[in-house]
C-alpha cells in the first residue's frame, strides 16, 4: 500500500505566493508572520490548515497489520497516550533512503515538506549532505530555533543503518523546554518516541514507517491542554509525517 502522490498537492499558487511573500519578505509585518509560523504553534497551525484542504494527508496510510506491529523503540513507552503510524513506498532500496533519514533536522537538512517555515525559512536539502551523514547514539537533533538553548530537540536512542532510526524527546508542554538526563518528569511534560524503520519490499523497493507514540505526563492536572495538544498536534503532526514522506520519496527517487 502506498499513498497516492495526488494527495500531496502543494498549496494551491496564490497561497503558494503568499508562502513565499512570508518566507522572503523584509517588511514588519513578513517579519512577525515569519517569526510566528515558525513557532510550534504557528508551524502546526499551517499544517492543520493545509490538512482541512488535503483531507488525506490527515489519514495514516499504514496498514492495520503495520499498526499492530512491533518497531524498534516501542519499548521506551510501554502505556503511550498517543500511537500513529505513517508509511509510505519508495522505489529504492534501504541503502539509498537511509541517508536522507540521517541528516534530518532543522538547521540541518530540514524536513523535506511543503512548508516553507519549517526549517526557518531555508529550504530543505535537495542533495545529499555528506557532513550531516556520521549520526550516532547520543546526538541531538535540533527541532526549533531555540535547540541550542534546551527547547526542542530529538535525541538518537538507536539507530541500525539501512534499517531504523528511534529519537527520543521528553519536553515542557508549554515552553518546549527539554526535560534534562535524569530530571524528574514534571507535571506538564510529554515524553515522545519518533521512529523511522525501513523493509526491504523486494530488491530496489523498500517501505519506509513511521511510528510517533506520547505519553502525557501529569494530564489528569492539565487534561484540557493534553486535549487541546492531541487536537492541534495530533492533526498538524499527521499532515507533517504525511508531507515528510512524500518530500523524502521524491528526493530518494529524483536522485537515484
Amino acid at each position: 500500500m502506498s499513498v497516492p502522490r495526488s494527495t500531496f498537492e502543494p498549496p494551491p499558487p496564490r497561497l503558494a505566493g503568499l508562502w513565499e511573500r512570508v518566507r522572503a519578505g523584509r517588511g514588519p509585518l513578513t517579519r512577525t508572520l515569519r517569526r510566528v509560523g515558525s513557532t510550534a504553534l504557528g508551524t502546526y497551525a499551517a499544517y492543520v490548515a493545509h490538512g482541512l484542504l488535503h483531507p488525506t494527508l490527515l489519514r495514516s496510510h499504514a496498514t492495520a497489520a503495520e499498526r499492530g506491529e512491533a518497531l524498534p523503540g516501542d519499548e521506551l513507552l510501554a502505556a503511550p497516550d498517543w500511537v500513529t503510524d505513517f508509511a509510505i513506498d519508495v522505489a529504492a532500496p534501504p541503502a539509498a533512503v537511509w541517508p536522507w533519514l540521517v541528516q534530518l533536522g532543522w538547521g540541518r537538512a530540514g524536513w523535506y515538506t511543503w512548508y516553507p517555515l519549517d526549517n526557518g525559512g531555508v529550504a530543505s536539502a535537495a542533495e545529499l549532505v555528506p557532513a550531516l551523514q556520521t549520526l550516532a547514539v547520543g546526538d541531538v537533533i535540533p527541532d526549533g530555533p531555540r535547540a541550542a538553548e534546551g527547547f526542542g530537540v530529538w535525541r538518537v536512542h538507536a539507530l541500525e543503518p539501512d534499517r531504523a532510526l528511534v529519537l527520543r524527546s521528553r519536553r515542557d508542554l508549554l515552553d518546549g523546554r527539554e526535560l534534562a538526563a535524569g530530571e524528574p518528569d514534571t507535571r506538564r511534560a510529554v515524553d515522545c518516541s519518533w521512529v523511522f524503520a525501513l523493509r526491504e519490499l523486494a530488491p530496489g523497493r523498500t517501505r519506509v514507517r513511521v511510528r510517533v507514540r506520547a505519553h502525557f505526563l501529569g494530564a489528569t492536572s492539565l487534561a484540557v491542554v493534553a486535549r487541546a495538544m492531541r487536537v492541534l498536534f495530533g492533526l498538524g503532526d499527521n499532515v507533517m509525517e504525511n508531507s515528510l514522506l512524500e518530500g523524502l520519496r521524491a528526493r530518494v527517487e529524483r536522485v537515484r
